[in-house]
């Protein structure tokens, strides 16, 4: 054997300052970071078909016992189904939500600039703002201020809903391009995700029952925000959709946006229909408005409070403010991904600290001077 090289087996071991594991390791990340390099235009489809992919494994599992065993027709079976429905949330996207959004919008300003509003300003407001002005004279701000501040903010706010749902309807074919990707990568996680998961979980420097924690923590927090968060928005857009429509409010619009407010803490839905009572009360809609309170009030609430712990069981259980603050820091880092990625960062980072925690539970109880017989 030729002197100074090492023997059969033993180069990459990490023993002492071996100058082999050392290049090893940064080859190693330097091939990892070429193929996040190759991969990072299509991150974001990679994620959301392991995410869809994890979710609706179950359906898969059962459609492959109905074709006997056989993938290729069991995977088909679930990506038609899925396609199925995007196809069908398109149409009514495209069909209803478009024209409804500025026929909202041009019924909300002309509202503000009409009588109605006027006359609750100047009945109202104005008053309270000369009393404010009595007690404060640095205080300049009139009713008409406030007119013109709330109609320029509905304009603003009306331009930015229609642009970006122009925008949306114009990257059609940048749309589709990556909804093609993501059943493409499904179809394969389908037939070789097992074998996959298996691979990586062998090839990950951890504990094969920490691996499986980490991984079982990936599939709830994401089954929590699609299948309990999403689903449970939805329901209540429908519901406070449907009240919406039996008022005379344009329901697709409003109760879209009512699902992006279900997403807040503790207001909700309110958000979208507690000013839609309070403007009906104004018009002198008095049965209006009282039945959409109790619409939604009764229907809308009892939707969250009862299908969401039913929906979520057995899923991560982190504090609502973290997953909220998670979602708000996602959506700023991410986009409307960040929807998704932050709560499943934020389920990382709490499994990880309990694999932490579990790891090296003597060291932390040594610091604490809590010995074994003080647990």
């Amino acid at each position: 054997m030729s002197p100074g090289v090492p023997p059969s087996g033993q180069g990459m071991r990490p023993e002492g300052n071996n100058i082999f594991f050392r290049f090893f390791l940064i080859l190693l990340l330097f091939s990892f970071y070429l193929l996040f390099c190759l991969m990072r235009p299509f991150l974001h489809s990679i994620i959301l078909a392991c995410v869809f992919t994890a979710i609706s494994f179950p359906i898969y599992r059962r459609c492959l016992s109905l074709t006997r065993g056989r993938r290729v027709p069991a995977a088909l079976i679930v990506l038609s189904c899925i396609t199925l429905l995007i196809a069908v949330l398109i149409w009514l996207f495209v069909a209803g939500f478009v024209p409804q959004a500025k026929s909202s919008v041009g019924a909300m300003n002309q509202w503000l600039g009409g009588a109605h509003w006027s006359e609750v300003l100047k009945t109202h407001i104005e008053p309270l703002l000369l009393r404010v002005q009595e007690y404060v004279p640095e205080f300049t701000i009139t009713a008409e201020d406030i007119r013109q501040n709330i109609t320029s903010l509905s304009s603003q706010a009306g331009q930015f809903l229609l642009r970006h749902a122009t925008s949306l309807v114009g990257n059609t074919l940048l749309f589709f391009g990556n909804l093609l990707l993501v059943l493409l990568i499904m179809f394969f996680l389908f037939i070789d995700g097992e074998s996959l998961v298996r691979r990586m979980a062998y090839l990950v420097p951890l504990k094969s029952a920490q691996t499986e924690v980490v991984i079982e923590s990936m599939r709830k927090m994401s089954r929590s925000v699609l299948v309990g968060g999403f689903s449970v928005a939805v329901l209540q857009g429908i519901a406070g959709g449907i009240g919406f429509a039996i008022v005379g409010i344009p329901a697709l619009f409003w109760g879209a946006v009512m699902v992006f407010a279900a997403f807040v803490p503790v207001v909700g839905t309110g958000l979208v229909w507690g000013p839609a009572v309070i403007v009906l009360s104004i018009m002198g809609e008095w049965k209006s408005a009282l039945f959409l309170a109790l619409w939604c009030g009764i229907l809308v609430t009892s939707i969250d409070s009862i299908l969401r712990p039913m929906l979520l069981r057995g899923s991560a259980k982190l504090p609502v403010i973290f997953i909220f603050m998670s979602i708000l820091g996602g959506i700023n880092v991410f986009g409307v991904f960040g929807l998704l990625y932050g709560p499943m960062i934020l389920g990382l980072v709490a499994v990880m600290l309990d694999i932490y925690a579990d790891e090296f539970q003597e060291i932390l109880r040594g610091r604490l001077g809590l010995g074994p017989d003080k647990q």
